[in-house]
C-alpha cells in the first residue's frame, strides 16, 4: 500500500509507481468519485474521434425517411409502453 498526503492546497500526488502501472500521464483528467468504501480515482475515458458515417453504418434501419411527427409519435408509443 503507498500513502500520499494532501497539500494546503488540497493536491493529492500520486505515486510514480502507480501512475506507471496505470499508464497516468501528467495533464491527465481523472474522475473522483465518493464511495462507501472511501474515495475512488480513475482515469477519464476518453472518447474516440469517429465520423457519422462510422457509427451511421450500425443503425438497423433501412426504409424511407421518417418525419418528425412520425419519429415524435414513435417516441411516444415506446414512453407508453414503457411506463403506461
Amino acid at each position: 500500500m503507498k500513502t500520499t498526503h494532501l497539500s494546503s492546497r488540497r493536491h493529492v500526488t500520486i505515486p510514480k509507481t502507480i501512475c506507471d502501472a496505470y499508464h497516468l500521464a501528467i495533464g491527465q483528467e481523472l474522475e473522483i468519485e465518493s464511495t462507501p468504501q472511501g474515495i475512488l480515482l480513475k482515469p477519464k475515458k476518453i472518447m474516440q474521434h469517429t465520423s457519422i458515417d462510422a457509427i451511421a453504418g450500425c443503425l438497423a434501419y433501412q426504409g424511407a425517411a421518417k418525419s418528425i411527427e412520425e419519429m415524435d409519435e414513435a417516441i411516444q408509443q415506446g414512453i407508453a409502453a414503457e411506463w403506461g
